[in-house]
């Protein structure tokens, strides 16, 4: 017993005479000059203490064990719990965005419209309940409380995801107006989300190159929760069942849209009388036999548009448009991410949201049974005559501008002479000619 006791402590004194020969080795040094024996006499007292050799083995557990510990919870966790997480403040949310002020995000996110008017934005301000489908159509729209009452009859008729930006001016009273019925009419809670605009005090005017309606627009689109989406004005009745359509073709028409090409909405208003058709048959039966109703494409005579009336008529599928320019401004169903972005140096130019998309190559195709008429008492939004001859100046030199920019990306793409630039050849040949000599393309 005693031996055995002797054998223990034996082995006892020979790992601690190792483990103090491996300190003396690593952390003892010798003096090299005379003057310094003394200053290392009183260090090696310290490093030779039973104290410090204990918390120097104490340390070196814990060490393997933290190490240890970690090692086998990495080899038998799931792969979810390899992503590098934070480990302070690991239940905050942190970004170097959430330090900007929300006015500087909005006027970057928004550069043409003015700082004092966006920091002012709320988006989602009231936030639809119904989650869409990803490829479900989101309808894009503009609305201010004098046109609230048309957005209600809107997201009745459609039943599905719209985005709204809401512009009121900061008055308490109309957002809590707005607000409760919003939150007691189940068409708006369920599907509609709304975003916020108020124009600041001291500024009559709603429409101004402040938050231009291409901005909204933008908003409102930024916002949908679905990929494709459908700038649909709110002066429209949705007559037939576009979104059943949309339904049903959904695979063919979203591989469509993810090239880049939209799918256009016939457009009609009354001449006389107020009957609304509610088959294909029954409208081609007004426009040709009654004269009630009348193809309207914005900037064309009534049925001469681009959109081709007498070929909506005999068409039983999509069909593509032939007679393009500048000025069509066509209600249209795109992709939210493919499409180029409504250009914000416009007050209300539908037409520049669709030139840039057709110049780089995409098609409009028209949908042949499903089509929606304008109201007969709606106006459209009121810009001052000055913002008018403005926005028609600015249009030809932004036409100018994107023939230019347009061709010089397909050409970087390799793609300046394949099909995809035939659009721009034929649009922007004179334009391309006088600017684009031996920058787009090969020099003649």
């Amino acid at each position: 017993m005693e031996a055995s006791g002797k054998l223990a402590r034996d082995e006892k004194s020979s790992y601690l005479n190792r483990m103090n020969g491996w300190i003396d080795h690593y952390i003892l040094q010798q003096p090299l000059l005379p003057q310094q024996q003394q200053q290392q006499q009183q260090k090696n007292r310290i490093l030779k203490s039973r104290p410090f050799r204990l918390l120097v083995v104490i340390y070196i557990l814990f060490s393997v064990l933290f190490t240890g510990t970690h090692i086998s919870s990495w080899l038998f966790s799931t792969k979810d719990a390899w992503t590098y997480q934070r480990t302070y403040d690991a239940l905050e949310p942190y970004s170097l965005v959430s330090d900007m002020s929300h006015g500087l995000k909005m006027s970057k996110l928004f550069s043409k419209g003015h700082y004092d008017a966006l920091q002012y934005v709320q988006p989602f301000w009231q936030k639809a309940s119904v989650i869409p489908d990803e490829l479900d159509t989101t309808i894009i729209t503009t609305t201010t409380p004098e046109t609230w009452k048309d957005l209600v009859f809107l997201a009745k008729s459609w039943d599905g995801p719209i985005s709204a930006t809401l512009h009121v001016a900061k008055d308490a009273s109309i957002k809590a107006t707005i607000q409760a019925e919003y939150q007691s009419n189940p068409s708006l809670f369920k599907n509609v989300d709304l975003h916020l605009i108020e124009t600041p005090t001291g500024i009559k005017q709603s429409v101004s190159v402040l938050v231009p309606l291409n901005v909204e627009r933008n908003l409102a689109r930024i916002y949908a929760r679905s990929q494709h989406v459908c700038d649909m004005p709110l002066n429209t009745i949705l007559v037939t069942e576009l979104r059943q359509t949309l339904l049903k073709h959904q695979t063919k028409y979203a591989a469509l849209m993810k090239k880049g090409d939209m799918l256009v909405i016939p457009t009609f208003k009354h001449t006389s009388g107020q009957e609304i058709p509610v088959t294909k048959k029954e409208l081609v039966g007004l426009v040709q036999g009654e004269k009630s109703l009348v193809l309207h494409d914005a900037h064309f005579e009534s049925n001469k548009g681009p959109t081709d009336f007498e070929t909506w008529k005999a068409s039983d599928s999509l069909y593509k448009v032939t007679g393009y320019t500048m000025d069509y401004e066509p209600i249209v169903i795109q992709s939210k991410t493919v499409q180029p972005w409504c250009s914000e140096r416009f007050v209300d130019k539908r037409s520049a949201c669709l030139l840039s998309s057709y110049l780089a190559g995409n098609d409009f195709y028209v949908l042949p049974s499903d089509f929606v008429i304008y109201k007969p008492t709606t106006a459209n939004a009121a810009i001052s005559d000055l913002d008018t001859v403005i926005e028609k100046r600015l249009y030809a030199k932004f036409y100018w501008e994107q023939c230019v920019y347009q061709g010089r990306q397909l050409d970087a793409m390799g793609l300046w002479n394949t099909a995809k630039s035939d659009h721009i050849r034929q649009q922007c040949s004179r334009v391309i000619q006088n600017w684009g000599r031996g920058l787009i393309g090969k020099p003649e």
